[in-house]
């Protein structure tokens, strides 16, 4: 299963996970799923709704929070974190290839821990992702945060 670790209590999957990939996470010891994938997206594996009942059914938290690439704001970033920290962890989050998953998985992990988009891109590498600073940036922005 290709995914990159954050942290103990944070990955990201570069794929959207079937039926038999939540099974797998439940048992490597995930607690909940999170699914970044508008419904109906392309070469969806699993409905939202399936996705759900197949994450309960394995003993998973589920969250669906659908984003967009205009959805990538800081506003957006800042509440995806609270709600990321409501779950129980470890936690894996998705999206179609992992790009959505990434920046808002970094973008979460750097609120959480007083990190700078430099630092959350430095972790991403770390972790194998392909995120720059710059890609992070308006993520992770406080005063666009403010002003929308």
């Amino acid at each position: 299963m290709d995914r990159a670790q954050i942290d103990e209590n944070l990955s990201l999957l570069t794929f959207p996970p079937a039926a038999d990939d939540l099974q797998t996470l439940a048992d490597d010891g995930f607690k909940s799923i999170v699914n970044l994938r508008q419904a109906g997206e392309q070469g969806e594996k699993l409905s939202p709704q399936a996705e759900a009942e197949e994450a309960r059914e394995n003993g998973l938290e589920y969250l669906h929070y659908p984003v967009s690439p205009p959805d990538l704001t800081a506003e957006n970033a800042k509440d995806f974190a609270t709600r990321i920290e409501q779950l129980p962890g470890p936690v894996a989050i998705h999206c179609a290839s992992g790009r959505r998953a990434s920046l808002m998985g970094l973008a979460s992990w750097a609120l959480q821990n007083d990190g700078d988009a430099a630092t959350a891109a430095k972790r991403g590498r770390e972790s194998g992702l392909e995120v720059s600073e710059g890609d992070l940036l308006p993520l992770l922005n406080a005063s666009e945060a403010g002003a929308q």
